[in-house]
Formats: C-alpha cells, structure tokens, sequence
C-alpha cells in the first residue's frame, strides 16, 4: 500500500526551469507518437519511445524523462480503454508548456539523516528537502503559486483477520455513513458537511455575480478571481477535513468492533436518475460519494479491513421485517403492512447487511436496537 506526504515550496527560477524543461520532454513524446501514428498508422511502443528520448538532452535526470513517457502511455492506455464504448474518444495530443516532474528511486538518495536529495542529472543543481522519509518515488508539480513536493511512500499492511464481522455502509447526501453491524446502526451525521457545501456555493455565486459585472480580463476581474479561487481553497480544505475526520472515525468504530469486512452500498449511475427539483439536483450533483468511499477503502485497507461493494437497489424501500416494499417520504421508515419503524439510511444499512449475509427478503425476527447518532465534531478523528 502507498501513502503521500506532501512538502509545500516557494517557487522560484529554478523549480520553474525543471517544470518547463518536463513540459518540453512530454511534449516531445506526445508529438512524436502522434505524428508516427498519423504518418505510418500504428502506435508506437513505450519502449520504443523511451529509447528514442535517451538520445535526446534535457535538463533533467535520466529517469524523470521516462517518467514522462509513463504518464504518457498511461493517458494512452486510458485511451484505449474508453474507446471501445466511446468511438469520439480522442488520444491524449496536448503539449503543455510545463509539466510534473517526477524523480524515480534511482535519483532519490539521503546524504545525511533528516534530509532528502534529489538529482537533477550531472552537472546540475539538485534538490534538497528536509524530511525523514524514504519515498519510492517524488513527484513535483505547481499549484496556485507553489510547488508541491509528493513523497510517495509503500508501507507495510497489517495481515487480514477473519473474525466473521461485517458492517455494512449505506450512503447519503444528509448522513454521509449509516452502518449496520448485525445488531447496532451507527448514524454518522453529516448536517455541518451539508452546510459548508451550501455556503461554498453560496460563495462561489456572490463571486460570480461581481465577476460578471467586471469587464473580462480586467485588473479588477483578476483580483475578483484571484481572491474567489482563494476563499474556495480554504473551504476545499474545510470540507475535506470533515470528510477525513467522519471516515477516520468510522474506521475506527470499526476497529473497535473487530470489524473484518465492510460493504459499501454502490451508488454508480445514481446521478443518471435524478430527476428531481432543481435544488435537490444541485445536492445529489454535488455529494461527493465516491470521495467518501475512496477515504473509507484505503484507510480500511491500512488497518487490514477488507472492503468489498454490494447492490443498494430498493435497499432503502424493503422492509427488515416483513419484506413489504414502500418508498419512504421523510427520514423515517414507517412500515403500514406490519407496523415497523426505523430511520430511513438505518433500514438501508440493514438490507445491504442482510443481502450480504444471505437474509435478504427473509424477515428479520425481533426487535432491533434504536440507532445511534454521531454528531461531528473538531476532535471526530477516533472513538473514546
């Protein structure tokens, strides 16, 4: 498993002329495979063009100008991929004037502890960070007047235990994690995450307002901009900070419960079939799931969680009790057939459970136990 810790660094001269000669190299690789392709009409190797590019200089070290033929042909790869359902798919053809610089383990090296060197290429000035750690790899690239310095690092995953526990996970716009571990449901509530996300957009709006009433292009459209972009970044940051601490906390729950598995309902497509109000488009738009069940799988896979995915269709409509379909109004579940009552997401979480287990549509016997909210909170990282 790999993780990322970032370094933030000033631009400068320097670090610009190691971007541009990086957009100069992929550009070069993105040229000479398009007009082979054009001219000869196959697609030429990676290998074939990382040969090429040897004979070629570039102020760069020898193994970040192959690194810019791999992200090459990944594009490529991707390309590929998307155009056997998509015939209007068109082959990566941009050429940046700067790119990402990446150093390989072969130019990475430590002259002495609590300090990290990476080579440029003989003769050239290298780089030096102050860190303790030993990436495989190191990646630079610029954002909103900075260089940031990602230092990937492969860790070690503690071995899987198999204790027999499910949770399972339904998500929402309101409550981004309701779980359901077999005998208790956990609320996770999102309301604070639901209102950062509104005043974002309330922001974003009141900028745009201004902008238009600025002359595009203008001194003042510019600042407008450089202060709207600022303003996001710092809600951006907010927003992903709450999501980090509700996953952390939900892992950590589940520790605590010597959880093996956790099953994420799917919601792929769920955005193809809202059709609601304008407003509530906007949400469903916006709710960021699969940010969320990203953070849920590799902070799992770290703890040695397996993670799996499982249907959620009619999930939230089917009664645990009685199996009687009713499409709910409100938050609250109430079955007219055989008298149930539950929260909404709770009885979703129940029925991915159930599914998963072999139960669903056979009626759960007995009384469950009354769900239990999480409020967020600054301090949400893990459980008491």
């Amino acid at each position: 498993m790999y993780l990322t810790e970032k370094i933030k660094v000033k631009s400068t001269p320097y670090l610009d002329a190691l971007a541009r000669e990086s957009g100069r190299c992929y550009s070069k690789i993105v040229s000479l495979v398009r007009k082979t392709h054009d001219s000869k009409g196959f697609w030429l190797s990676k290998g074939a063009v990382q040969g090429y590019m040897r004979h070629r200089t570039y102020g760069l070290h020898s193994q970040s100008i192959q690194a810019c033929a791999d992200s090459y042909f990944d594009a490529l790869k991707s390309f590929f991929q998307v155009r056997k359902s998509n015939s209007q798919a068109k082959p990566p053809k941009r050429t940046p004037k700067h790119f990402k610089v990446r150093w390989k383990s072969n130019a990475i090296s430590h002259p002495e502890e609590g300090l990290l060197r990476l080579s440029n290429g003989r003769g050239r000035q290298p780089i030096l960070l102050e860190t303790d750690i030993q990436p495989k790899y190191v990646e630079m690239y610029y954002h909103r007047g900075a260089y940031y310095f990602a230092l990937v690092c492969r860790i070690d995953v503690p071995p899987k235990q198999e204790t027999g526990i499910t949770v399972a996970v339904d998500m929402g716009e309101i409550h981004p994690i309701v779980s359901h571990d077999g005998n208790h449901t956990l609320i996770y509530n999102g309301r604070f995450l639901r209102s950062i996300v509104q005043y974002r957009n309330k922001v974003n709006a009141r900028f745009k307002a201004k902008m238009d009433r600025c002359q595009k292009r203008s001194k003042r459209w510019f600042q407008l901009l450089k202060a709207k972009r600022k303003t996001l970044d710092k809600i951006n940051a907010q927003i992903k900070d709450v999501e980090h601490k509700i996953t952390s906390r939900f892992i950590s729950d589940c520790q605590r419960a010597k959880a093996d598995t956790i099953v994420i309902g799917d919601l792929k497509g769920i955005r193809d079939r809202a059709k609601f109000s304008k407003k509530s488009n906007q949400k469903i738009h916006q709710w960021a799931f699969s940010r969320t069940a990203g953070k849920i799988t590799y902070k799992a896979e770290f703890v040695g969680i397996r993670v799996i995915s499982a249907s959620e269709a009619y999930t939230s409509q089917t009664c645990p009790k009685c199996a009687n379909r009713k499409k709910p109004r409100n938050r609250n579940y109430h079955c007219k057939h055989c008298g149930f009552e539950y929260h909404r997401d709770g009885v979703g979480a129940i029925n991915i459970w159930n599914k998963v287990s072999g139960l669903f549509f056979s009626p759960v016997v007995g009384e469950l136990a009354a769900p239990v909210g999480v409020k967020f909170h600054w301090h949400l990282c893990r459980s008491a």
